[in-house]
């Protein structure tokens, strides 16, 4: 009999151990904005704006299908992007996109939108 109630409450103490190793949803999408942004740093050549833009829009999608935001920086990092592509207006609206996501990077992101306004 003792043993019964031994073995019931390793079974229960089991069970509870797992149902507290359950993942949780991600916070974020993170697709292959690390991999854009490594290319372009390490082989500048093979990260042409347009691919860039390409890429991280898919990212950005498939974001929004998962009811995900997208990583912090993707936004900041397609609005630079598109800075060097030279579609300001384009970059300010990524830059007003990372800001309202993550309110952590307005000073910064005030300060790209105003750089921006001067070109």
């Amino acid at each position: 009999m003792r043993i019964n109630t031994y073995v019931s409450s390793l079974w229960l103490l089991g069970i509870i151990a797992l149902a507290g190793c359950q993942s949780s949803k991600p916070l974020s999408y993170w697709g292959n904005y690390e991999g854009a942004a490594y290319t372009k740093y390490k082989t500048p050549g093979d990260a042409a704006p347009d691919i860039q833009i390409a890429r991280l829009q898919e990212d950005l999608d498939k974001a929004a299908a998962k009811g995900l935001n997208p990583n912090p920086g993707l936004h900041a990092y397609l609005g630079f992007v598109y800075y060097e592509a030279g579609k300001m207006a384009e970059a300010a609206e990524e830059f007003e996109a990372e800001k309202r996501l993550y309110p952590e990077s307005a000073q910064l992101m005030d300060r790209l939108i105003a750089k921006l306004k001067t070109k």
